[in-house]
């Protein structure tokens, strides 16, 4: 039994007193991922129409279309019934269901008649930040988004009379 004390002792001399062997080689594995999504198009609807007013005789006004189409005249403006249909501009974006979009509308734009112009001061219905908008549907499906763009134009009687027409970008990209 001492012999084999002796030699397990021994042995465990030899272990601990040698150096470990490195390993020359090592690997693993990785892996990649991609989502495909759709392209992002918008496409307009309906133009912004203010219709046909008369001016005030004296002092200024508003035109003021709504993000629902309404039409309101204030300071002695006059909204006729004749001439264009007012309504707010409509737009749809598509794209990727479920995904976070930016919509990109402009605060005012211009509409000129000749070197006669007025500023449009837009007014919007999409809820929350017009920077993070959501398409409807989920990831895999088609998703939309449709919003409205309406306006208020400044009207006075020194206005000139004719028609005044101008044009303003929309755009949305994916957040």
């Amino acid at each position: 039994m001492n012999k084999l004390i002796a030699a397990a002792a021994a042995l465990a001399a030899v272990a601990v007193a040698a150096p470990a062997m490195a390993q020359s080689s090592a690997s693993t594995t990785g892996t990649g991922s991609i989502t495909i999504i759709r392209p992002l198009t918008i496409t307009k609807n309906a133009d912004l129409k203010f219709g046909t007013v008369v001016r005030p005789g004296t002092g200024s006004g508003t035109a003021v279309v709504s993000a629902a189409g309404v039409r309101s005249v204030t300071g002695g403006v006059v909204g006729l019934a004749s001439g264009d249909t007012p309504q707010a501009s409509q737009f749809t974006v598509a794209g990727e269901g479920g995904q976070s979009i930016s919509v990109t509308i402009p605060a005012t734009f211009t509409m000129a008649n000749g070197s006669d112009t007025l500023t449009v001061t837009t007014n919007n219905n999409l809820t929350g930040s017009a920077g993070s908008q959501t398409l409807s549907n989920a990831l895999g499906a088609a998703g939309t988004l449709v919003f409205n763009v309406g306006g208020t134009v400044p009207v006075a009687s020194t206005t000139t009379t004719g028609a005044y027409t101008g044009t303003f970008t929309v755009s949305a990209a994916y957040n």
